[in-house]
């Protein structure tokens, strides 16, 4: 009987095979609920997003290349450690997308209320490669001074914006990196 067969090895890679794909299911549930999240979320002007990602990035990539250069393989060749780092720096980079806004919806230092004024556009906001929202509700953030557009449509606003609401009032939970928009709603001012 050969080393292959014997049991012991297919239950360890039967288990080490369904904890790849645990983990890879989870990573891609993340990378959902964060792109979601961040919908709702207005970062500071001072937030260093693109740094973060590709610095990110370049680390991973790094510890891929230098973990690719000790490896025991036959196959140590420039090509392959280019590729250990560009898959590296990939994996980094995309785990890195949105981490400031799982950040501040996770972290919040306070929750609060506020007026607000608005403006509501048509179509919406893009929501992916093939489509708009059917309209945009933009407000303006007190804890960073900055318009985020939302997604909503015209049965919402239709049975939600009454004749002569001029304002919103907005629920937000912040922090010093940005603001999460819980939920508003329209108001008389």
């Amino acid at each position: 009987m050969g080393k292959n067969n014997h049991p012991e090895n297919k239950y360890r890679k039967w288990f080490s095979t369904a904890i790849t794909y645990l983990i890879a299911g989870g990573l891609c549930w993340y990378m959902l609920w964060a792109s979601a999240i961040s919908h709702y979320t207005v970062l500071q002007n001072t937030v260093p997003e693109w740094t973060t990602y590709f610095c990110t990035g370049i680390t991973t990539g790094s510890l891929s290349f230098i973990y690719a250069s000790y490896i025991r393989t036959f196959n140590r060749t420039l090509k392959y450690l280019l590729n250990a780092f560009t898959g590296g720096f990939c994996l980094g980079f995309i785990l890195s997308l949105n981490c400031y806004d799982v950040c501040v919806y996770l972290f919040p230092d306070k929750v609060i209320s506020y007026e607000s004024e608005y403006d509501v556009v048509f179509p919406g906001p893009s929501r992916g490669k093939y489509g708009h929202c059917e309209a945009g509700l933009w407000l303006k953030d007190q804890n960073t001074s900055r318009w985020i557009q939302l997604c909503t449509n015209k049965e919402f606003l239709r049975s939600h914006h009454k004749q002569g609401m001029t304002g919103v009032w907005v629920t937000a939970r912040v922090n010093k990196i940005g603001s999460y928009i819980v939920k508003y709603e329209f108001i008389y001012m």
